[in-house]
């Protein structure tokens, strides 16, 4: 499950925030082609992003090169702090 370790290490690491966020704003799969065009990355820098995020947890790789997002573990990880107040 996705912690706040994992989502600290997100606010730290930006071309993975904005990977992560562009997945999610489109809310289906993309590849790692598209992503780089509508950010402005390179591909390489996306490729790199989305290994770390899929290692986090964070995405999920539905084909070669095209990802979707895992919101599940980070909406357990919002409700519980959530609850904790």
């Amino acid at each position: 499950m996705v912690g706040a370790d994992e989502l600290e290490g997100l606010r730290r690491a930006e071309s993975q925030q904005q990977v992560f966020l562009c997945l999610v704003e489109s809310g289906e799969a993309m590849s790692s082609q598209e992503i780089a065009e509508k950010l402005k990355l390179t591909v390489n820098a996306v490729n790199i992003a989305l290994f770390n995020l899929k290692n986090k947890g964070l995405v999920d790789p539905v084909s070669r090169g095209v990802y979707r997002y895992k919101l599940g573990p980070i909406l357990v990880t919002l409700l519980q702090e959530y609850f904790k107040k």
